[in-house]
């Protein structure tokens, strides 16, 4: 592998030892909760490589606890307490200007205005550095470019709003079309290399934009196979004749699909239970009451947000695990329940496709559509045999593709190329 010590207009292959590349990653959120996600992997591999990583991020997260470290990686956070300053990017603008000859590679998530932002201003004034964009889209660009537009409406903050798909008006769909096509513009210039996650994503994103050829790879996400390994070890259980999900219990995500076609199968499946494991959306809670009738009360099991090794016992006791999403921009609990050997079913969403080898890892059902998910589980809980074959491919697949180690291989070795382009001998 190509390390990140690759010297300024050396052949590639050849190092030397006392160069270490210095690497930001903002991510604005960071949390304890990422440190698994693919921000805290990604930090914590490059920093195993070799490189000396830096996660920055605000202060004062409410939403967990922001750790010192991700593996070898530091965490930085930036205090301003305006939040007004905050959402304009402005105290990491400050960080990048203040930092700018120290920073060889820069790291930044979703193409948001700031982050266009912060690449114009890292190319301005550090010509010879690397600049990527981690998309994190399932490359229908325009899906979510209202990232101005959202200030009008709160039905426009995703796809799905109280469980009801929202189109913003024309005028607001032509401008939003002319916000996303500069910023993909300026990103042509500014960014080195946008990261999408399944060649699928990115057939559909050079539909939209293909003069990105030359910059948009491929890079999945992936797991800790040696943690998921130590987890796994840990715990101990025998399979249950149970199906899970995991994930936001809200329409979004489909928890209602799989309820529906539970109870079309339960007189059919008796000895079958469904748990759902994740936070219940306000919004979905009194959805939730009338969904789980009297005769579905023992057999459908809301559980609540779970972590560490009591997620990992959910994923060890259970034979199916079901991915009901109505959008998504990868899916990375399919590749974890994929690595604890469940029999997978998921809508076509995300990398959905790529993860499950276009259904020879896995069963795949159109989005939203409740029939052929009552189908596909009927067939799994029906078929012990069928559902190890699933599981045999799937794991194989998993350990080859999603890897972080080969994943971040490849990354270093997209950096030690551009790297030596820029500083030619």
């Amino acid at each position: 592998m190509v390390g990140l010590t690759q010297v300024s207009g050396r052949a590639m292959g050849e190092t030397r030892k006392d160069v270490t590349r210095n690497v930001i990653l903002w991510f604005p959120s960071f949390s304890e909760i990422h440190i698994m996600k693919d921000p805290g992997q990604i930090a914590e591999h490059l920093a195993d490589t070799g490189y000396n990583v830096k996660i920055v991020c605000y202060g004062g997260n409410a939403r967990s606890e922001i750790p010192r470290n991700a593996g070898k990686a530091h965490v930085e956070a930036l205090e301003c307490s305006r939040r007004v300053f905050r959402d304009l990017g402005i105290p990491f603008f400050l960080y990048l200007f203040r930092n700018r000859r120290n920073i060889d590679c820069l790291i930044l998530y979703f193409p948001r205005l700031v982050n266009i932002g912060a690449s114009v201003l890292f190319r301005f004034f550090n010509r010879k550095g690397v600049c990527i964009v981690k998309m994190d889209s399932d490359g229908r660009l325009y899906q979510s470019s209202g990232y101005i537009l959202k200030q009008f409406s709160s039905k426009e903050r995703g796809v799905y709003y109280e469980g009801v798909a929202y189109r913003p008006r024309l005028l607001k769909r032509v401008i939003s079309r002319i916000v996303g096509e500069a910023r993909f513009r300026i990103l042509s210039w500014t960014v080195d290399l946008l990261i999408i996650e399944s060649p699928e994503a990115r057939q559909r994103a050079l539909k939209i934009h293909p003069w990105l050829r030359h910059k948009l790879i491929v890079l999945p996400n992936g797991i800790n196979l040696k943690k998921f390994d130590e987890l796994s070890k840990s715990v101990r259980g025998e399979r249950e004749k149970k199906i899970l999900f995991v994930g936001r219990v809200e329409y979004a995500k489909g928890a209602d699909l799989i309820i529906t076609a539970f109870s079309r199968l339960k007189d059919k499946h008796p000895d079958w239970t469904v748990e759902l494991v994740g936070e219940i959306s306000p919004l979905s809670q009194s959805q939730m009451k009338d969904m789980i009738t009297k005769d579905l009360e023992n057999k459908v099991i809301l559980a609540g947000p779970l972590y560490g090794t009591e997620l990992v016992e959910k994923y060890r006791s259970s034979r199916i695990f079901c991915f009901t999403s109505r959008s998504e921009s990868f899916g990375i609990a399919l590749v974890e329940a994929v690595y604890f050997e469940n029999a997978v079913i998921s809508s076509d969403v995300g990398a959905a496709s790529y993860i499950l080898d276009y259904g020879n890892a896995g069963l795949i059902f159109d989005v939203g559509n409740v029939d052929q998910l009552t189908a596909c589980l009927d067939k799994l809980m029906g078929d012990e045999t069928f559902r190890n074959r699933l599981t045999t491919a799937a794991k194989l697949r998993c350990e080859e593709l999603f890897n972080w180690v080969k994943i971040i291989e490849e990354l270093d070795r997209h950096i030690s190329t551009i790297i030596s382009q820029k500083s030619p001998l």
